[in-house]
């Protein structure tokens, strides 16, 4: 099955639906799975130069965009093992911002918005499980009004406190809803530690993997810069062209926990072999399973799978099966609740997330294994890179398996 998977992904290559992929598998050790493959170039072919094009490896940088959520999240629980940061306490006291966040509860006649108090503070939990009530504002309707009404100052600035500020769309811990929770996370980080995200991340993060290829400041490395992937976008044929994207003209001001890193796919999966081997390296082992415990109560839960299942355009899933699998959420990252398909692919317990450039990632603990997937090609839940990314994951599941 393998060499059959190589073929698909080298004939997809060729053919040009697809400008390049990093593929990474491991298992604990490394040692019975270290599957490494990389295809086609870093930026799209023209078809007038491709013996020229740079190929794509496992040290050229990429946009990790919301995979960026499990590092923040990794670099919150450092915090909490440390006694900086408490799981259960109001963040208001280190995000006033956050505290002073009213609840918006849809719109008057005259178009002015119902504002009411919160009936409980945001916690670092409600932040690390996106229980919080704080929202992307295109995921709800309300705030989409909220914002055309021009009542968010700045929707596109640099710093979160601005582009972030604006009203809850529920209670803390009544409903699941996918929001900027990470950003106000590495917000909260800043504060607790008087260090920058950036410098953490540096000092917590990549130096204890042995890492340098992880950033939130791509300008300030012109090495990582200079070998950085181009974003692909389909035009109108389906054919990926170069994506002129701002965030590779300037940094923003604030460190976006939640969509800012950049890093290569090897640094990346140091990062998520460390959490699977649970080597302590990053974090205990008992917080490494505390992340990987499904941290939602049943009402939450059932708006997470009721949210998930309804709307499959948006795929928040990724890879995994649309609909017909329970989930919950764990300290970073979705969490399944039962096998798919008998045991022969993800099981229950294994925590995946994955970023707008189809970079999808898996940490599964029952089988022992770790899997990266790393495109650089918008929109998210590219058909063709989440029909090559499941065929992938299912063959290193069966070599898995043969190798057991």
């Amino acid at each position: 099955m393998q060499k059959e998977i190589e073929m698909e992904f080298e004939s997809t290559i060729n053919s040009g639906q697809i400008p390049g992929v990093v593929l990474m598998a491991k298992d604990k050790s490394g040692t019975k799975l270290n599957y490494t493959r990389c295809y086609g170039t870093r930026t799209p072919r023209t078809g007038t130069e491709p013996t020229t094009t740079p190929t794509m490896t496992v040290d050229t940088p990429m946009r990790l965009a919301s995979a960026s959520k499990i590092i923040t999240a990794v670099m919150a629980m450092q915090c909490v093992e440390r006694g900086i940061l408490c799981l259960d306490g109001d963040v208001a006291d280190l995000l006033p911002e956050v505290g002073e966040m009213k609840v918006l509860d849809g719109f008057e006649k005259d178009s002015q918005p119902n504002l009411r108090d919160a009936e409980c503070a945001v916690t670092l939990r409600h932040l690390l499980t996106h229980t919080s009530g704080i929202s992307y504002v295109v995921e709800d309707p309300n705030l989409i009004r909220y914002r055309d009404l021009g009542l968010i100052a700045q929707p596109n600035a640099g710093r979160i406190a601005e582009r972030f500020k604006y009203p809850l769309i529920h209670d803390p811990g009544r409903r699941w809803s996918y929001g900027p929770n990470l950003e106000w996370t590495g917000k909260l980080i800043e504060r607790a530690t008087g260090m920058t995200l950036e410098q953490y991340m540096q000092d917590n993060i990549c130096a204890p993997l042995g890492v340098t290829d992880m950033t939130f400041k791509l300008q300030e490395r012109p090495g990582m810069m200079a070998r950085r992937a181009d974003m692909s976008k389909r035009d109108e044929e389906g054919v990926p062209r170069i994506e002129e994207a701002s965030y590779y003209q300037s940094d923003p001001e604030d460190c976006f926990g939640g969509m800012g890193i950049f890093a290569s796919p090897a640094a990346f999966m140091a990062f998520l072999q460390s959490l699977l081997a649970k080597d302590g390296k990053l974090l205990s082992a008992d917080t490494v399973e505390a992340m990987l415990r499904p941290q939602l109560d049943d009402e939450c839960e059932q708006s997470l799978n009721d949210e998930l299942d309804a709307r499959q355009e948006t795929n928040h899933g990724g890879l995994l099966p649309q609909v017909g699998i329970k989930r919950s959420h764990g300290l970073g990252g979705l969490l399944i609740l039962e096998d798919c398909d008998g045991g022969d692919w993800r099981q229950k317990g294994s925590m995946g997330w994955g970023g707008f450039p189809n970079l999808y990632w898996c940490i599964d603990p029952a089988a022992g294994l770790c899997i990266l997937i790393a495109f650089q090609l918008i929109p998210w839940a590219d058909k063709k890179c989440v029909e090559l990314g499941r065929l992938f994951e299912r063959a290193m599941y069966e070599q898995l398996k043969d190798k057991m």
